[in-house]
């Protein structure tokens, strides 16, 4: 739902004659879908461990794969996002130390 309402949101946002380009909806709903899929993949491992015989090791190994790169990918996005706090958290001290005094 998430995807579908950003590409709306990208499709239909016009101001003032220029397109409102807001792809943070796009983004938030493609990552959205991807953690999805590993979570769906992972828990699909793990049913088969239950209903299966003879291949619990290969469906459990498989479960901790996907869950391995979800758990990657929300590691990654944090640490992005720790690094884009401290670059703007960077900017704004040097914005408010260096910037032009006011009269």
């Amino acid at each position: 739902l998430s995807l579908a309402g950003g590409v709306i949101a990208l499709f239909t946002a016009k101001t003032n004659g220029f397109s409102n380009i807001n792809i943070s909806g796009l983004v938030q709903g493609i990552c959205l879908l991807v953690t999805g899929l590993w979570t769906r993949n992972a828990a699909q491992s793990f049913k088969r461990v239950v209903n299966t015989t003879g291949s619990d090791i290969e469906n459990i190994l498989g479960a901790l794969g996907e869950l391995r790169k979800l758990y990657s990918l929300q590691y990654w996005f944090m640490i992005l996002t720790l690094i884009a706090l401290a670059v703007i958290l960077i900017v704004g001290l040097i914005a408010v130390i260096f910037g032009s005094p006011t009269s």
